[in-house]
């Protein structure tokens, strides 16, 4: 048997070692700066076409190569940031591996074209596929010039599972935005397919945080600055107010090093906790200056992964550092009854008037005789059908139970468990269709609806009882009729008397331009004045409701993987602007309401469960009750 073990290629190695340092175009931008980050430079541009797919060039007005510099570059393991092991300890460059350059051009056409101050002329280099193609001296601008182009097209498995272009480029602006923030005091600028989308000038943290993500955080920014023995912490936290549904605008950095750090970031979300929300994620930028000794980020490829030396130490300080600050700027709760020196109540002395007390009260007072509670849904149901209008979500939402755990027990265990098997579902399902077209259930009969705890609506029913939660059923209510507006094009929008401006972040901003056709057929109207979106219109039955907002929920319910206007993009809308605008827990209803809002969702395609799979509808038989007793 013959020998089996060979030495693979460089040209094979460095594809291989592509795999992981250079996954996707987004990759090739965060290392092409970084080297020009390290090379001095105080301006890069940066030009993508086809979200990277056709070129990524990147400028420089760095320190530049010499001609030797230039060809050796793309060479596996080559790199002017180390040459001792000791080095791995002390780094305080972007880049240090050698491996990028040479990543890049094993999956790509390169040229690179370069130039050092003290040289008249430059370098020009050709690579493609790891091969030497041309190398010739040319004129240059002091700096450096890379121009990728084709990346992976020696490799079109990998190519294939690009993505979609609009995928792809969000991953670019995410990467242009960390290096944007690490480097405040650089000028930078991005454009796409011709178009300047980013022109930053040289500026402090927060006014490129603003030049980057909007006007709209500059007020909701509070300053942080804590030094001690071990870090120094700096940066920005958003108000509470400013929390998101995505974790967009979540930002450390160590040594100007863009990280991802879930431990630290449970120290920050343990702040918010109490102050937002569930499910909302607060912003914050945040930069941590440690010794070069006492963390290891030489653990991933990408190194976004770093390893503290003292991490169980820097936690309090973090989280304490970030109470503070929202603290100082009464963005928390700072009274303490507790306190020592709490704020003393003179006792009453006797030496002044006080007046008599009075009593008023209504002699006409019936305790018998209860008022119905006017909550607006009747001016819904008058009229044809054709002139219902929703205007029941614009009550403010009493303070009532919210979750499961908050409902009584007695109620909660006849609640079944919306996660039964599909045979089960099926029978419920042909049962409560047999129920729904009893003439029983006609609209002429006489069936009343009670409602139970501001939440569910409790139906008598032959033999059994109906539970309906109601929050629930309206969501399919709606969800049915968004999902027809989206297929029929024919929404009704009511104008604003006052156009209001957009306010969305970068990421949110890539994906509202892909469904802002479907948002026109949900009834928002916009216009375009310049960079700036204005909503002129809503859908008739948001009045009351804050359209940026509502914007903001359903960019966000958007996935940058789904392709544009497919059916599961037009139900993720559908169901985020169905549970936007369905009535809230909490709200009383009276029997007229209660009634129209059960026959709507009787004459739902499906009645017992919302298109994301919860119950609606608990159906008690009279021998159920009995086991109760």
């Amino acid at each position: 048997m013959g020998n089996c073990i060979a030495i693979l290629p460089d040209s094979v190695a460095n594809q291989i070692a592509a795999g992981e340092v250079i996954q996707q175009p987004a990759s090739v931008v965060k290392e092409l700066m970084e080297n020009a980050f390290d090379a001095g430079a105080t301006s890069i541009e940066v030009n993508i076409k086809d979200a990277g797919k056709t070129l990524i060039q990147i400028s420089d007005n760095g320190r530049g190569m010499s001609a030797e510099d230039a060809r050796l570059c793309f060479e596996r393991h080559a790199t002017s940031k180390l040459r001792q092991s000791q080095d791995l300890f002390a780094i305080r460059t972007m880049g240090f591996r050698g491996e990028a350059l040479a990543s890049i051009a094993a999956i790509a056409q390169v040229e690179l074209t370069t130039r050092q101050a003290e040289d008249e002329v430059g370098s020009r280099v050709v690579m493609a596929g790891s091969v030497l193609e041309l190398q010739e001296p040319v004129a240059a601008e002091k700096g450096t010039c890379f121009s990728v182009r084709n990346i992976f097209y020696n490799v079109p498995a990998r190519r294939k599972f690009l993505g979609s272009n609009a995928k792809q480029f969000s991953a670019i602006r995410s990467e242009f935005i960390q290096q944007a923030l690490a480097h405040p005091d650089i000028r930078l600028s991005l454009r796409h397919n011709g178009e300047m989308l980013y022109q930053l000038p040289a500026a402090n943290l927060r006014q490129r945080i603003i030049a980057l993500l909007g006007d709209q955080l500059n007020k909701k920014l509070y300053p942080v600055e804590v030094e001690t023995e071990f870090v120094k912490i700096s940066g920005f936290v958003g108000d509470p107010s400013a929390a998101r549904k995505r974790a967009y605008e979540q930002y450390f950095f160590v040594n100007k090093r863009y990280i991802r750090h879930p431990y630290f970031r449970k120290a920050v979300m343990e702040v918010y906790e109490p102050l937002t929300a569930p499910g909302m994620q607060p912003v914050y930028f945040l930069f941590f200056d440690v010794p070069t000794d006492s963390i290891d980020v030489n653990i991933s490829p990408t190194k976004t992964e770093v390893k503290f030396e003292n991490e169980q130490i820097i936690w309090p300080i973090l989280n304490a550092s970030v109470r503070e600050c929202l603290g100082k700027f009464n963005a928390v709760p700072s009274l303490d009854f507790d306190q020592e020196d709490a704020p003393q109540i003179d006792v009453f002395s006797g030496s002044r008037d006080v007046p008599q007390p009075r009593l008023d009260f209504d002699p006409n007072y019936n305790p018998f005789h209860k008022k119905p509670v006017d909550t607006g849904w009747e001016k819904m149901y008058r009229g044809s059908e054709s002139e219902q209008t929703e205007h029941y979500y614009r009550q403010p939402e009493p303070h009532l139970p919210q979750s499961r755990e908050d409902v009584s027990q007695g109620l909660e265990a006849f609640r079944a468990d919306a996660f039964d098997e599909i045979p089960r579902r099926f029978e419920e399902a042909e049962a409560l269709q047999t129920i729904f077209s009893d003439e029983e259930m006609s609209a002429d009969s006489d069936w009343q609806p009670c409602q139970l705890f501001g939440r569910y609506l409790l139906i008598p029913c032959g033999d059994a009882v109906l539970l309906i939660d109601q929050h629930r059923a309206q969501i399919r209510i709606w969800f049915e009729r968004y999902s027809k507006q989206l297929e029929s094009h024919q929404a009704v929008s009511q104008t604003l008397l006052f156009p209001e401006e957009l306010e969305l972040g970068p990421h949110q901003m890539d994906l509202f331009r892909q469904i802002q056709p479907l948002l026109s057929d949900l009834g928002f109207r916009f216009e375009q004045n310049g960079q700036r979106w204005l909503i002129t219109g809503i859908p008739e039955q948001t009045q009351g409701l804050t359209p940026t907002a509502m914007i903001q929920d359903l960019t966000d319910a958007a996935q940058e993987d789904i392709p544009n206007f497919s059916k599961e993009l037009k139900d993720r809308l559908a169901l985020k602007m169905a549970q936007v605008t369905s009535i809230p827990y909490g709200l009383v209803l009276n029997r007229t309401e209660m009634k129209t809002l059960c026959r709507q969702l009787f004459d739902c395609a499906i009645q017992n469960y919302t298109p994301d799979g919860r119950r609606i509808i608990v159906r008690l038989s009279c021998e159920e009750l009995m086991k109760r007793f």
